[in-house]
């Protein structure tokens, strides 16, 4: 197995998601690895698609809480670097996958062990691993190795 150099966290904000990187920054730890993690502003009609700044306030709002996830986590003793981008999630997740030569795509799953969509997206479509989450600590620990 390749040592894990460069974990992939995407992020919705979602309770799911903050355990995704918790246990992903528990996980870079082991092995001295790097994490990224990802927001993706997807257009949508609700987000004011074609109206360029309501598209500004919805990335600078994503802006501020990406970089306060990161923040959350300065005392973790691991390097965490946000990355915004706007487009369709699982693709975008995948591009910077690629772009940082991810060894890993941690993402967040329901307490219920459901995927939402986007997240079985990315899981069925990824060219590397992908490890899923689960908000449930229980769930979490299970997953430990």
């Amino acid at each position: 197995m390749h040592p894990l150099r460069h974990l992939i966290v995407g992020t919705d904000f979602s309770a799911a998601s903050e355990a995704a990187l918790d246990f992903a920054i528990d996980l870079a730890r082991l092995g001295s690895a790097a994490v990224t993690l990802v927001h993706v502003c997807e257009p949508t009609e609700e987000h004011g698609l074609g109206d360029p700044s309501s598209d500004e306030d919805v990335l600078q709002a994503c802006r501020l809480q990406l970089l306060a996830a990161c923040t959350r986590r300065t005392s973790a003793g691991v390097s965490i670097t946000p990355v915004l981008r706007s487009g369709h999630v699982a693709d975008k997740i995948h591009n910077v996958a690629t772009e940082v030569g991810a060894s890993l795509i941690v993402i967040g799953r329901s307490a219920r062990g459901r995927l939402g969509h986007t997240a079985e997206r990315v899981l069925r479509t990824a060219s590397r691993p992908v490890l899923a989450v689960g908000s449930d600590p229980l769930t979490a620990m299970e997953l430990q190795p």
